[in-house]
């Protein structure tokens, strides 16, 4: 099992070194195609019902990992960034913890409450109101109605929904949807929180105060595991990182190793290298941070562009 116990973290005291989360050789498959993925469910629903099951470490035609045994612990108060390019299996390796689908291979072992942030607005029903999705979200994930009452208004504040409370959250933006479903979440104080890419939206200023929150939230002993593919979000939050590439780990550390490895992976294998100037290409809304490189060139003292 990988110990991705962060480096630069003093060392934790007893009450700490609790482990929250442990995946243990967790693997998971998909069908490319979708009338075999519906067959495949079909044999597999069957052979769970007359007790033939058959081997899941084989891959059937058009199959493939999108998770190939990854291991690794989350303690007390830690928080964990997930890192790699789009399909390496960051956002199933959440659905997996979160119990939304199941692995085929390996285990996972949660202790505690478990919040999910892993699609904007996710749980939330378009046709209620935001008052209505606060209490049916917060229910779910095991607050009284008491409780609910009593945190209602911090959630409000903290999501800056305003008057828009009382709308139907079909009429919210994805980053009022975004904002709610945070602020819903990190007010059930759970054990364990899992973001995926939530944060992508909203204005800088919000982002700021939804890391000032996540620290503090640390610091009560809360764990989380972050998904981003903002660098510096992952270098904010995280006190360790979990480097993904086509669902294996690739590398496991503290964020400031992870981060390097990744990005060398990004310019240098992308093949975003050429002698003078070297051109990046242009983030989308969604990733930019608000200030980008878009080329670099280095000059001699005349000027020059040199290699």
């Amino acid at each position: 099992m990988i110990n991705i116990t962060p480096e630069k973290v003093a060392e934790p005291d007893s009450d700490n070194s609790e482990v929250v989360l442990s995946v243990e050789g967790v693997s998971k498959k998909f069908c490319r195609d979708l009338k075999r993925s519906l067959l495949y469910g079909v044999q597999d629903i069957a052979g769970d019902l007359t007790g033939i099951k058959r081997k899941s470490d084989r891959l059937r035609t058009k199959e493939f990992w999108a998770l190939d045994n990854v291991s690794f612990q989350l303690k007390k108060g830690e928080s964990l960034g997930l890192v790699g390019k789009n399909g390496s299996g960051k956002s199933t390796l959440l659905r997996i913890i979160a119990g939304l689908i199941k692995p085929d291979l390996g285990t996972v072992k949660v202790t505690g409450r478990v919040a999910p942030l892993i699609a904007l607005g996710a749980g939330f029903n378009p046709i209620l109101t935001g008052r209505e999705n606060i209490y049916a979200n917060m229910s779910i994930l095991g607050l009284s109605t008491q409780e609910i009452d009593e945190r209602f208004d911090d959630v409000v504040e903290f999501a800056e929904i305003g008057d828009a409370i009382d709308a139907p959250v079909q009429t919210y933006s994805s980053g009022m949807a975004a904002r709610l479903g945070f602020a819903s979440a990190i007010h059930t104080e759970p054990e364990i929180l899992l973001i995926d890419e939530v944060l992508a939206v909203g204005d800088v200023k919000f982002r700021g105060k939804c890391i000032r929150r996540l620290a503090k939230l640390r610091e009560k002993g809360t764990s989380f595991i972050f998904v981003s593919h903002n660098s510096m979000a992952i270098l904010a939050v995280s006190t360790s990182a979990v480097y993904l590439q086509k669902g294996r780990t690739l590398a496991t550390g503290s964020p400031e190793k992870i981060i390097q490895k990744y990005e060398e992976d990004l310019f240098i294998n992308g093949k975003l290298t050429a002698t003078g100037s070297i051109s990046i290409p242009e983030k989308d809304s969604a990733e930019s941070s608000g200030i980008d490189l878009l080329s670099i060139c280095f000059q001699d003292r005349e000027g020059n562009d040199v290699e």
